[in-house]
């Protein structure tokens, strides 16, 4: 089993930081240089495929994007296909932290309610038009407004008012003191679409901003083509010389088989393949032709319980439940070995986390547990899953080693919208196999969509009823504190508490495995299982 800061990386890439990335500032005056999203440069080879096309970098994804408008979508592949594209404010650096792109430098006001910007200069959409203050407000009135209708509304809900000092300055206020402001605006969730475009939606409600991207990046779109390909190609007017495109296009193909990615790839016609199946990782990096990268990811599986059944309100049960599961068995049998224990309710990459002493396997101390909570002989589960191979491997696993221990669970699987469902709505919620990881990638929402008393479903993740005092104040107290280093303690003994408590079966933290041509250079893979290719080349 791996350990984090021990990456198995089949080639010298950088784990750049991303999407699920970042950290809560003191409110203090940052700047910084531009960010390098890019990666280390892979190792050179000799490419004995027939290449894609060339100059172009074809990526094989696992599904077609459901829109180019990162304000409206909030699966990863989408955002995959947008990075090239759109830009925000804020991104993150390789520490994790969130660094200015679009803005030059940040200052927190000293109560941690207000941030202003100072904007970057020069910076035009695709559009030609420009990048300014009024963007910025145009962009986050919009997202907020819900009879626009869009996926990451309620993401900004922490926004009061957005208040533009002057072409180069805007101030974001919060509704109450909020120190992980500027990582929330690291997402890429937050990047910005041209006024034009949002005036164009204004004036005719039927203009469709999902097929019709116009951002600040790299790459400008092309051409998307349904269930074939979206092609984005180089932006001349981009702002940022030392990271223009270094090939004609990109291209991204939905392949939604991984057996076909894996073939296409082999065949030349993908460069870059995300998804890799583990049980095909070892094949792919025992080719000289191919790249294989392994990193862990910021998602952390786990066991959720009910606490509102009886059987689940005794502490001993939980930590019992914890006992029983050989995690290092499940790892090796289900992921091929490609991931680490969870030693933590989030993931070791998510800014704030704080590693626990482990419930190691120990199946006696396990039944001893159970015994003094009155369950000697065990009990009767019903555990959900979701249909997916993967899901489904992880509950029969966890099923056969609860069974030695008394706890009977039954395996039902489901389309993962109804398991949602059922899960918002408790409708006969037991157990069932769970998968977080934190939008912002720091500890705040790592922690509070699935263990503060105010995130009880259907409002938010915390479909097991867990409740701690002392876990709200903790996670309250942390997200207005505007010293970092007091935030991070908070944080800590949240983390600490939770563990402890045992509201979580906690599994492990899976590693993403990617693969690429060896004649391709500069893909970036973020701990989100995001592949950035916007500095890629093609030798």
């Amino acid at each position: 089993m791996a350990k984090w800061k021990r990456l198995r990386l089949g080639l010298g890439i950088m784990l750049a930081a991303g999407l699920f990335a970042g950290c809560s500032p003191a409110p203090t005056e940052t700047k910084t240089e531009p960010a390098n999203t890019g990666a280390a440069p892979a190792a050179e080879g000799s490419q004995t495929k027939q290449s894609a096309e060339p100059k172009t970098i074809t990526v094989a994804v696992e599904a077609e994007p459901v829109s180019l408008d990162p304000q409206n979508v909030t699966d990863g592949n989408s955002l995959t296909v947008q990075r090239p594209m759109f830009e925000g404010l804020m991104t993150f650096n390789d520490q994790m932290k969130p660094v200015p792109l679009l803005a030059t430098e940040y200052k927190f006001n000293d109560n941690a309610t207000e941030v202003t910007f100072t904007l970057r200069e020069g910076v035009t959409f695709h559009d030609g038009s420009p990048f300014n203050a009024d963007v910025v407000k145009a962009n986050l009135d919009f997202v907020r407004d819900e009879k626009n209708g869009l996926a990451r509304n309620n993401y900004f809900s922490f926004i009061k008012e957005v208040i533009v000092k002057d072409p180069t300055h805007v101030t974001i206020v919060s509704a109450e003191p909020n120190s992980a402001m500027v990582s929330y605006l690291a997402h890429p969730s937050a990047a910005f679409k041209s006024l034009e475009s949002l005036n164009k939606k204004k004036a005719d409600p039927g203009f469709n901003l999902d097929r019709n991207p116009v951002g600040t990046g790299p790459f400008k779109f092309a051409e998307w083509k349904d269930n074939q390909y979206v092609k984005v190609v180089p932006y001349e007017n981009y702002w940022d010389q030392a990271h223009k495109a270094k090939v004609e296009s990109i291209v991204y193909k939905p392949v939604i088989e991984a057996g076909t990615r894996i073939n296409m790839l082999k065949a030349g016609e993908a460069d870059v393949i995300s998804k890799l199946p583990t049980q095909s990782a070892k094949e792919i990096s025992q080719d000289s032709s191919f790249n294989l990268f392994t990193a862990p990811s910021l998602n952390v599986y786990y066991v959720g319980m009910n606490l509102k059944l009886k059987k689940y309100q005794d502490k001993r049960v939980r930590q019992a439940m914890n006992y029983a599961i050989n995690k290092d068995d499940l790892i090796a049998g289900v992921v091929d070995g490609y991931a680490q224990v969870a030693d933590s309710a989030i993931a070791p990459h998510t800014f704030g986390y704080s590693q626990q002493k482990v419930y190691e396997y120990n199946p006696e101390q396990a039944k001893q547990l159970l015994a003094e909570a009155g369950y000697k002989d065990g009990f009767d589960a019903v555990l959900w899953t979701r249909n997916s191979s993967e899901f489904i491997a992880i509950a029969e696993n966890v099923t056969i080693q609860l069974e030695k221990i008394g706890i009977k669970a039954k395996v039902q699987p489901y389309e993962s919208g109804t398991l949602f469902d059922m899960l918002d709505h408790e409708k006969g919620t037991d157990l069932w196999i769970g998968r977080w990881s934190p939008g912002t990638g720091e500890a705040d929402y790592g922690l509070r969509p699935n263990f503060h008393t105010a995130s009880f479903a259907p409002s938010f993740n915390n479909s097991g009823f867990y409740s701690n005092k002392e876990v709200d104040k903790l996670l309250d107290d942390a997200l207005v504190t505007p010293n970092q280093e007091e935030a991070l303690k908070k944080y800590a003994q949240a983390q600490q508490i939770i563990y402890e408590d045992a509201p979580w079966v906690f599994l492990h933290v899976p590693d993403n495995v990617v693969a690429k041509s060896k004649d391709v250079t500069g893909v970036t893979v973020l701990p989100s299982d995001t592949v950035l290719v916007n500095d890629a080349e093609k030798n």
